[in-house]
């Protein structure tokens, strides 16, 4: 029988005070919606604080969390979007200004085979090395180095055109 993980307070309170706003500023780029990019992050600490199995490298298993997360937080909102936000009034919020930003790098990045569109997002979004995107996504370091570079070609090509 394997030994159960208790995570206490004050190493959840580290975990969140050192990758919070990563996994936020990954989701939002994800997501679009603050609302949802937080309530994603939380859900994430929520399931990490309650698991019941050892955790080898917990920032790989969060942020594999928060993107699971944001995927079923797009299939959610494509299926019961109301009307008020696929009719967004024109804002000059700050809050608006990034929306749209974040919309037109999805629109740029969903264009990429989805392998590639992940390492740039994990990457540049949350800022995570390529060492910890291959230990996240269990692939060489070499093949993730080559879907980065490979991807930012492609944008590059899909910009200038």
């Amino acid at each position: 029988m394997k030994p159960i993980q208790t995570i206490d307070a004050a190493q959840l309170a580290e975990w969140i005070d050192s990758w919070q706003e990563q996994l936020f500023r990954y989701a939002f780029f994800r997501i679009g919606r603050r609302e949802d990019a937080e309530d994603v992050v939380q859900d994430a600490f929520l399931k990490i604080a309650s698991a019941t199995t050892h955790i080898a490298n917990p920032k790989a298993y969060l942020f594999r969390i928060v993107s699971n997360g944001c995927v079923d937080a797009m299939r959610q909102k494509a299926k019961f979007s109301p009307i008020e936000e696929r009719m967004v009034a024109p804002s000059l919020t700050d809050e608006a200004e990034a929306r749209e930003e974040a919309e037109r790098i999805n629109r740029l990045l969903s264009r990429l085979p989805e392998a590639q569109s992940e390492v740039i997002r994990l990457h540049i979004h949350a800022n995570l090395k390529f060492t910890e995107i291959a230990e996240m996504l269990e692939q060489p370091v070499t093949t993730i180095k080559s879907r980065f570079a490979s991807g930012i070609e492609k944008l590059r090509t899909q910009i200038i055109n």
